[in-house]
């Protein structure tokens, strides 16, 4: 019988052979990362919106038809939680609830554009003085119209809050407000 004798190797096949595995292995373990990152992204289900939890940082301003039926504004308080990863921020305040000349909900910042004060509603001693002043800036005076525009100082107007409307109620993202 003739014994068959294993083959010698040489250093330079045996790295040849490792880094070919080493390389392969490398190549699984990326693409299947790669496959599971695809499934993640573009494998999502789309989730019934009447099921869906609302945000924390959404908060509830009142319900639709008593807002809708709303003549001049309104001071709605609000306790929120803006979550941040892990940071849980309780947050409280208020906004103003008010409609534009198309009958629109417009939910106002009570923050002045120009140095951040709380602007107030305008008094009547004020509004006689100026028929489209509706808040004002105790800080400094700048005066805005109904829909957060400003009327004298030309500074930019009030961030608004878009409104949410979830079954019969209106709600605002507290933590976004628009620009």
């Amino acid at each position: 019988m003739t014994a068959r004798l294993p083959r010698k190797i040489t250093r330079r096949s045996f790295l040849s052979s490792s880094s070919k595995v080493v390389l392969g292995v490398s190549g699984l373990i990326l693409g299947n990362t790669a496959l599971f990152y695809y499934g993640v992204a573009h494998g999502q289900k789309q989730e019934d919106p009447t099921t869906k939890e609302i945000p924390s940082s959404f908060v509830k301003i009142g319900e639709v038809e008593r807002l809708k039926a709303l003549t001049g504004f309104e001071r709605v308080y609000y306790t929120a939680t803006i979550v941040d990863a892990w940071v849980k921020t309780p947050k409280q305040g208020f906004v103003y609830v008010t409609k534009d000349e198309r009958g629109a909900l417009v939910i106002l910042s009570p923050a002045c554009t120009h140095l951040g004060c709380t602007v107030e509603p305008a008094t009547e001693a004020q509004r006689s003085r100026k028929r489209e002043l509706f808040f004002w800036c105790p800080c400094h005076g700048a005066e805005f119209d109904i829909v957060g525009n400003d009327v004298f100082m030309g500074l930019p107007r009030l961030e608004t809050y878009e409104p949410y409307i979830i079954e019969g109620h209106v709600y605002v993202d507290i933590a976004t407000p628009m620009k």
